[in-house]
């Protein structure tokens, strides 16, 4: 029987702290106020901009269990508590224009982030749809003129989930040192720096909290989330999740996001002396 001491707690949101609705249930939310009645560190690991985060964990009613925002796939950390920002590995607007120019002859819809503003080559409903329920803004532009001597968060390209084998065929061509990319849905592919990823989020939280890796629990389900299941000292993987992070995972849960697999796994595992209980 295996026991970690656990001192920080972080989370991906879609497809695993939130539920099929994008909603935070009764169980979830309870299960991060106990671990800050713990004194054990909770927080957001997402890919989404930390401005649109920000107003949701308001909207979700647990701002006050939140101590630290890790978004943009781990390229910027926020401290709640201090309000403080840091941003890493911004990618450059010429590189960007190369990924556009390699895939524009695909059915692609092209997406450039900067914070919590989107800026597309084509808005679509669906896509405005979507950037709503993100709490995003999305604005169309000539992105050739827009990425022009610009620094970017990352890149996006949205299509229909059944077209993701030729987006990875085509994806595995492309060779620019200044990007890299992945899957972070079935319709998803992003490209952001290559220091960039929730484990370079997770280590760089590591640092500023001053805790170890191996005292810390993540949670996660998508391909973006493998690379800080991997690290952590104890990586958590949705049921629902990805081949790819459960085959690092540490632990699959037996339930998936809506059925609170997150506050389950908390009050099971954690919430009895502050350690991670594996037998």
């Amino acid at each position: 029987m295996e026991k970690k001491q656990i001192t920080l707690v972080a989370t991906d949101l879609d497809g695993t702290f939130l539920n099929s609705e994008k909603k935070v249930t009764d169980l979830n939310r309870e299960a991060i106020h106990r671990l800050k009645e713990k004194g054990i560190l909770f927080g957001i690991a997402s890919g989404r901009p930390i401005d649109t985060i920000r107003p949701m964990i308001a909207d979700w009613q647990i701002e006050k269990s939140v101590s630290f925002i890790v978004g943009m796939n781990g390229g910027v950390l926020y401290d709640v508590r201090r309000r403080e920002k840091e941003e890493y590995h911004l990618i450059p607007g010429a590189a960007c224009l190369k990924v556009y120019h390699f895939f524009k002859d695909l059915d692609i819809t092209f997406q450039i982030t900067v914070g919590p503003t989107c800026y597309t080559n084509h808005s679509t409903e669906k896509n405005r749809a979507r950037s709503r329920i993100f709490g995003e803004y999305e604005i169309e532009v000539d992105l050739e003129e827009f990425l022009k001597n610009r620094d970017v968060n990352k890149m996006i390209l949205h299509f229909n989930a059944d077209y993701m084998p030729v987006i990875k065929e085509r994806a595995a061509k492309f060779r620019d040192h200044r990007v890299v990319g992945f899957a972070t849905a079935d319709d998803l592919f992003e490209y952001v720096d290559p220091a960039i990823n929730k484990g370079f989020g997770i280590r760089k939280l590591a640092k500023h909290y001053g805790t170890d890796l191996s005292n810390i629990v993540v949670f996660g389900d998508a391909p973006n989330d493998r690379e800080m299941i991997e690290i952590a000292g104890t990586g958590v993987c949705m049921k629902n999740g990805s081949e790819e992070s459960k085959r690092v995972a540490d632990y699959i849960t037996p339930e998936t996001n809506d059925d609170s697999a997150v506050g389950r796994f908390i009050m099971k595992h954690i919430m009895e002396n502050a350690y991670v209980n594996m037998g």
